[in-house]
Formats: C-alpha cells, sequence, structure tokens
C-alpha cells in the first residue's frame, strides 16, 4: 500500500470512483499519480467508445444457426453410416457381428481342416501279426522285413499286447539262433 497506485486502484477509482482513503490522501498529494488517472480515463473512453460501435448479436438468429448446424452433421453423419452398409449399424451391433464372423471362420477353418486330414486309422500293415494257429514261424527274416521301414519306434509305441508279445517271440527266436551257430 505504499507508493503509487497500481493498475488495479486505478481501475477500481474509474469504474466505481471509490478507493480507499489513505490511497485517495496519496492521489491528491502525487502529480504523478494524478496524471496516470487523467490518461487512463482518457484511454477507458475511447476503449468504451469503440464499444459502443460494435452492434449487439441478434441471439436468436445465433441459436437457430448453431442448432441448423448440429442437425445438419448428425443427418450427415447418419447418411454416411448407411451408405457403407445400407443399414444403420451401432457399436454393440458391430461388435457382435466382428466377434460372430471371426468365430464363425476359426470354426469353419478347424473343421474344414479336420475333414481334409486323413483319419489315423489302426493298420496292421507294417506291424507283424501272431502266426495263425497250427502254422509254423520259422521264416524270421519275412517277419523281420516290415520293420526295416522308417518309423519303426512310432509302430512299437502302437502295439497292442498279442502283437507285443509276438515280437517279443520271433525277438527271442532270433537271438537263439544266432547263439546256436
Amino acid at each position: 500500500m505504499f507508493g503509487h497506485l497500481n493498475a488495479e486502484e486505478f481501475m477500481n477509482l474509474i469504474e466505481t470512483g471509490n478507493i480507499a482513503a489513505d490511497r485517495q490522501k496519496h492521489l491528491s498529494a502525487c502529480a504523478s499519480c494524478e496524471s496516470r488517472l487523467q490518461s487512463s480515463i482518457a484511454a477507458y473512453h475511447r476503449v468504451a467508445a469503440g464499444d459502443r460501435d460494435i452492434p449487439e448479436p441478434d441471439w436468436a438468429d445465433f441459436r437457430n444457426s448453431v442448432r441448423t448446424s448440429l442437425l445438419s452433421r448428425s443427418v450427415q453423419r447418419e447418411s454416411t453410416i448407411r451408405r457403407w452398409t445400407g443399414w444403420s449399424i451401432r457399436p454393440a451391433m458391430a461388435w457382435a457381428l466382428g466377434l460372430f464372423i471371426c468365430v464363425g471362420l476359426g470354426a469353419g477353418g478347424f473343421l474344414w481342416h479336420v475333414s481334409k486330414d486323413p483319419q489315423p486309422t489302426p493298420t496292421n500293415a507294417g506291424i507283424p501279426q501272431p502266426p495263425a494257429a497250427g502254422t509254423d514261424a520259422v521264416d524270421v527274416e519275412a517277419d523281420l522285413a516290415p520293420w526295416t521301414k522308417t518309423g519303426v519306434f512310432e509302430e512299437l509305441a502302437q502295439l497292442n499286447s498279442p502283437q507285443a508279445e509276438h515280437l517279443r517271440n520271433l525277438l527271442q527266436s532270433a537271438q537263439k539262433g544266432s547263439q546256436g551257430q
């Protein structure tokens, strides 16, 4: 509160005509503050006169123009959506349709893949069979011939108990035959 008046005090004095009593005493004693007050009053009146030249807008017309532009935007947005799909699609419906397409394509691809894959059928083509009752298992070479192809270990893993027993007998007889010679 010491020293010269600040801008806020000048504005209060110009607009209301009131300032604190001690500031009023300073203003009446200080020629610098008095001259600044006079120049501020002149500038204030020039600015206020310029404000009177600006016409007041027609608020009813402004409100109607804003309303019209907003409505035209919403109509344009809906017509854009309708142009692409032919019907209005909402976000929840779009998500559901996308999910349905993804699940449908995934399931269809899986089922197509499963139907195209050959089903592994248990075959005995490469697995030696036990000899029929009454036949003699003398030809060990002929019995072991199917085992010479690749994938022997996979086929061994798929043997059932009678086939495994027959293989064991073949190996034991081959071992006895090689020891006897």
